[in-house]
C-alpha cells in the first residue's frame, strides 16, 4: 500500500477542544460540541496556550518556531522605549526597508523624492515594498528621525501624512515597515547594527539590580553596549545603558514571540505537529476538574505526550525532574 506523501497534517482549536473532550469521555466521538462546552475549553485553551509561551512550560527546548528577530530604531537621546501594538510604540517592528531621499527635502515637505519604494538589503532575498498605511521614518539634518504615515502608492516619490518636521539632505536614510512588533515575553539575544548593516552584540541585562548597580551613568552619550528587557503587562520595555546619538543605527533582539490568540474554533493551532498531543491531553487535564473524571492511564498519557514535546529540541535541552514520570 503506498503512503500518503503528504506532511501538511494540522489542527485548529476545535480539534484540540475536540480531543480533549472525547479522551475525557464527556463527548462521543463523532458527536457535535455544545456552544457551552466549546467556549469553555477555548478560554481553558488560549490560558494553556499563553501560560506555556517563552519558556515558561519548563520545556528544556526552547520554542523555536516562536523564534523572531525584533528590530528597534532609536531616537536621538532617548533612552527607554515600549514595544507593542499601542499606537504610541512606532519604533519596533520584525521587518523593515530602506532607501534614501533622492532629493533634499524643506521642512513641512509632504511629498517626498525616494530613491526606491523597495528594498532588498536589510533581508537578503527578500523584497520589501513601501505600501500606503506604512509606518515612515526620515532622517533629517538635526540627527533625529521624523515618524510619519505613507498615503498613497510610493513609485519614485513618497507622500506622508503630517510633513517633515524640518529639513532633511538628499541621501538621508528613509526606513519604513507595516506592523509594529508585539510584546515578547523573552530575549535570547541582542546586537547593534549600523548603517552598514553590520552588527556588534550587545549585553542583555537579566535583573533590575545588574542594572541600577551595574551602570552608574545611565545618561551618557553614545551607541549602547547593553540593554535591560523587562516584558510587562500589555508591552516589554528596553532600557539602554546610554542615550543614543546615532538614529542610524537600530538594536536587533532575537526574541521568543508571545503565543497567537485562539478567538474562534475555526483557527489553526500555532503549535509545530509535535505539540499537538501535549495541547490536547493537557487541555483535557485542566478542564477534567470541571467533570470529575480524570484517571491514571489518562494522567500517563498526558506525562508521556508532555515528556515528548519537551524534548523536540535536545540540542539546547537540559535536565529537568518530574515526579511519576
Amino acid at each position: 500500500m503506498a503512503t500518503s506523501g503528504s506532511y501538511n497534517f494540522s489542527a485548529t482549536a476545535g480539534d484540540v477542544v475536540r480531543a480533549a473532550l472525547e479522551d475525557l469521555g464527556v463527548v462521543p466521538p463523532g458527536a457535535t460540541v455544545s456552544s457551552a462546552l466549546s467556549t469553555m475549553a477555548l478560554q481553558r485553551l488560549n490560558f494553556l496556550a499563553k501560560q506555556w509561551q517563552g519558556n515558561s512550560d519548563m520545556a528544556p527546548g526552547l520554542k523555536v518556531w516562536t523564534r523572531q528577530k525584533v528590530f528597534l530604531f532609536l531616537a536621538k537621546g532617548q533612552q527607554q522605549y515600549s514595544i507593542g501594538p499601542a499606537s504610541t510604540d512606532a519604533r519596533a517592528t520584525t521587518q523593515y526597508g530602506r532607501t534614501t531621499l533622492s532629493a533634499a527635502e524643506a521642512g513641512s515637505q509632504t511629498t517626498l523624492s525616494i530613491t526606491s519604494n523597495t528594498d532588498t538589503t536589510t533581508f537578503p532575498g527578500t523584497t520589501v515594498t513601501m505600501t500606503s498605511g506604512d509606518l515612515i521614518a526620515i532622517v533629517l539634518d538635526d540627527g533625529t528621525l521624523h515618524w510619519d504615515v505613507i498615503t498613497g502608492t510610493p513609485t519614485t516619490t513618497a507622500d506622508i501624512v503630517t510633513g517633515l518636521a524640518s529639513a532633511a539632505a538628499s541621501g538621508n536614510y528613509v526606513y519604513w515597515f507595516t506592523s509594529r512588533a508585539q510584546r515578547f515575553p523573552l530575549i535570547e539575544t541582542a546586537s547593534l547594527r549600523n548603517s552598514n548593516l553590520n552588527d556588534m552584540p550587545l549585553a542583555v541585562i537579566r535583573t533590575v539590580e545588574e542594572y541600577e548597580y551595574g551602570i552608574p551613568d545611565k545618561y551618557s552619550d553614545g551607541s549602547p553596549t547593553a540593554i535591560f528587557v523587562e516584558p510587562l503587562r500589555i508591552a516589554t520595555r528596553v532600557t539602554l545603558d546610554t542615550q543614543p546619538t546615532d538614529v542610524t543605527e537600530q538594536i536587533v533582539m532575537s526574541v521568543l514571540y508571545p503565543a497567537e490568540d485562539y478567538d474562534a474554533t475555526t483557527d489553526d493551532i500555532a503549535f509545530p505537529q509535535e505539540w499537538y498531543a501535549a495541547l490536547s491531553w493537557e487541555l483535557a487535564f485542566r478542564i477534567s476538574t470541571a467533570f470529575g473524571r480524570w484517571t491514571q492511564e489518562m494522567q500517563l498519557n498526558r506525562q508521556n505526550a508532555l515528556a515528548m514535546a519537551r524534548s523536540v529540541n535536545p540540542e539546547v535541552s537540559s535536565v529537568y525532574f518530574q515526579p511519576n514520570a
